[in-house]
Order: structure tokens, then sequence, then C-alpha cells
């Protein structure tokens, strides 16, 4: 990692330890340089406001959950779809922290409508019943609630995993929004 990425880790570690304890509009410039050791002129240097820091940070998760997506095959199988699932749940666990905050009650909902969006296009959702005869409108509503649905299970997971494991929460996911029969 080069010395620029490594500045920017720390202004984001910084950022999202503040973030964790108040909403970002009371979080200053100044706070995060100093949490984490650079000058205020080093943050310029990356982002333009804490706002863009925020944008940068909900960018880069949304591009690292797109390229998981990208490796499933447009008309996957049921070990495609466990695959596809086990990689989307090892990147969320790694970033727990800033995926419970922007799916938190101070959450931010742009996030959490690009992320619905990102997940309503997985080709997860390819399968269907073929007894449900649902028009474009009613397709795209019903893969809105599932979504919501899965992204609600995983926050609520990642905050307390209230003792289930991952390969129990991808069965959960897996049968309650996936398995079409």
């Amino acid at each position: 990692m080069d010395k620029t990425a490594r500045t920017k880790q720390k202004i984001e570690r910084a950022f999202w330890d503040l973030y964790a304890r108040k909403p970002v509009e009371r979080i200053s410039v100044r706070e995060i340089t100093e949490a984490a050791g650079f000058a205020r002129g080093t943050f310029y240097l990356h982002y333009l406001d804490i706002y863009d820091l925020l944008d940068q940070a909900e960018q880069a998760l949304l591009d690292d959950m797109e390229r998981c997506i990208d490796r499933c095959p447009s008309n996957p199988g049921k070990t495609d779809l466990i695959g596809l699932m086990t990689r989307l749940l090892t990147l969320y666990e790694r970033n727990r922290t800033q995926i419970v905050l922007l799916l938190g009650d101070r959450g931010d909902a742009a996030f959490r409508r690009k992320l619905k969006d990102q997940m309503k296009r997985m080709p997860i959702w390819k399968a269907h019943d073929p007894a449900l005869d649902l028009s474009t409108g009613e397709r795209d509503l019903m893969l809105g609630q599932t979504a919501s649905g899965v992204i609600s299970l995983i926050s609520d997971w990642l905050e307390d995993q209230r003792g289930v494991s991952a390969a129990e929460l991808l069965h959960l996911i897996y049968e309650s929004a996936i398995k079409r029969g």
C-alpha cells in the first residue's frame, strides 16, 4: 500500500470512529485530522469536505460489492449463488463498522437506496417462480421488497449475530429470499 492509500485509510478510520459516536453533521475536519495525526491540509489533498469523504467511502464499498457480483455467472446455479452470497457476506463482515453505521438509525438513506438498487440487479434474482405472473413493475417492486429484507437481515446480523453463524445466515437468506421453486 502506498503512502497516499495509507494516509486516506487513517483519515477514513478516524472518520468512522467519530461517526460511530455522533452524526456526520457534527463531525469536523479538525477532529478527523487530529484523530488521524495529520494537518488539516492533508485532509483537503484527498477530500473536498466531510461529505466527499463519506461519498468516496460509500462508493468504494459499492464498487467492492459490484466486483463480487461481477464474478457470478449470469445464469447462476445454487453453488454460484451461495458463492456470491459468501463473497458479499465476507465483504460485509470485513466492513462491519461502516455497513452498520450506514444502514443504522443515523445512516445514509442514499447509501441504502444505492445498495438496494445494486442488489436488485444481482443475478440471484433471475430465477423466479414461473407460477407468478408478474408485470415488469410488479417484479421490480417484489425485487425491491426482497432486497430490502435481505439488507435488513444482514444489517441486523452484523449488529448482533445472536448466535447465528455466517453459514446459518447464508442458509436463511437462500431459503427466504433466493430459492425459487
